[in-house]
C-alpha cells in the first residue's frame, strides 16, 4: 500500500508524533509513505508548521528513516496552501528544503466583505462567488509550476452537487497532464460528512469525494493519481485506500503514482494487492 498524504502533531489540528505514524502504517501494511504535514504560511498559523519546527519535523522524519529502514519507505513531504499571491512565499521554502513531494491544496478562499472562507464551512461552499474563486484559484494552482499533486481538489463535494462541480471542473482537466500535476484520490472523504442534498443537516456514511464522475475524463486526458489517507491521527494511517481502489478500478483506473525526489513513480494497481505482481516502474 502507498499513501502519500498524512499528517502528524506538527499540523496543530492533527495528533500522532512521525514515530507513532509510522509504527500505525507499518501495522496498517503501508510500505511508501509520505509525512505531508501543513507547510508554513501567512494565513492560519495555529494549524501548520512553523517555520522554527521545520527542521524538527525533517529531524523526527530522518530518524524514523534510520529506524524502520528495511519495514517502509519514509519519505519527505509537505502540503502547502495556494492563495493569489502566495506564489513567492511557497517558491521560498520549497528552494530551502529538499522534499520528495510538494502538495499543493486550497484551504482558504478569499470573499470581499466577508470573512476568510474556509473548506471545511460546509454551507458556504456553494454559493456562486465562493465557486467562482476556489476554481480560478485552481486554475492559478496548476499552471503555477510549484507543485506535484493537488490535493483534494473535488472537497467541495462534502456540500456541492457533483454535476455542479463536474462543470466547473472540466475545463481544467487538461491541465493536469499538461503541467505534470497529479491528481489526488484522496480516502479522507469516506470518512468525513457531507451535507444532506437541500438541507444544512450534515450526515456521515455517504460517498462525497473522490468524483467518480471526474475521474474516467482524467483518465481519457492522460493525468497521473495520487492516493492518500489524508490521516491526522495514527489510526487512520492507511485508511479507506484500499476499498477506494476497489471502487475506483472498474472506472478505468489501471495506476497510480507516488513522488520520490520530486520524481514521479508510477505503479499498476497489481502493487497494491496483498502478494504484489511484479511489475516494472516508470520513472518521469
Amino acid at each position: 500500500m502507498i499513501d502519500s498524504h498524512s499528517h502528524t502533531f506538527y499540523s496543530k489540528h492533527a495528533v500522532g508524533t512521525v514515530d507513532e505514524l509510522v509504527r500505525a502504517s507499518i501495522a496498517a501494511g503501508v510500505k511508501i509513505l509520505t509525512i505531508t504535514d501543513h507547510a508554513p504560511f501567512t494565513v492560519d498559523r495555529d494549524n501548520r508548521l512553523l517555520e522554527s519546527e521545520l527542521d524538527r519535523y525533517f529531524a523526527d522524519i530522518e530518524r524514523a528513516r534510520q529506524a524502520y529502514q528495511g519495514q517502509i519507505r519514509i519519505l519527505r513531504g509537505l502540503e502547502f496552501d495556494h492563495m493569489p499571491g502566495a506564489q513567492a512565499y511557497n517558491r521560498g521554502l520549497l528552494d530551502r528544503y529538499d522534499l520528495d513531494f510538494a502538495i499543493g491544496s486550497i484551504h482558504y478562499v478569499e470573499l470581499p466583505g466577508e470573512p476568510l472562507a474556509k473548506v471545511w464551512e460546509l454551507p458556504r461552499l456553494a454559493g456562486k462567488a465562493f465557486l467562482d474563486r476556489y476554481f480560478a484559484h485552481l486554475h492559478e494552482l496548476l499552471e503555477c509550476g510549484l507543485f506535484d499533486a493537488v490535493g483534494h481538489a473535488d472537497t467541495l463535494l462534502r456540500a456541492v452537487p457533483e454535476d455542479e462541480v463536474q462543470r466547473r471542473m472540466e475545463p481544467l482537466l487538461p491541465l493536469f497532464a499538461r503541467h505534470g500535476v497529479a491528481y489526488e484520490l484522496n480516502a479522507s472523504g469516506l470518512r468525513k460528512s457531507s451535507l444532506a442534498p437541500g438541507s444544512s443537516t450534515e450526515v456521515q456514511g455517504v460517498w462525497n469525494y473522490p468524483s467518480r464522475g471526474i475521474l474516467p475524463q482524467l483518465i481519457a486526458s492522460g493525468a497521473a493519481f495520487t492516493i492518500g489517507s489524508d490521516a491526522h491521527d495514527p489510526a487512520d494511517a492507511g485508511a479507506g485506500i484500499r476499498p477506494l481502489l476497489d471502487e475506483l478500478r472498474p472506472l478505468g483506473l489501471e495506476r497510480v503514482c507516488y513522488f520520490e525526489g520530486r520524481r514521479r513513480i508510477d505503479l499498476p494497481l497489481d502493487f497494491f494487492n496483498p502478494a504484489p505482481a511484479t511489475g516494472t516502474r516508470t520513472v518521469l
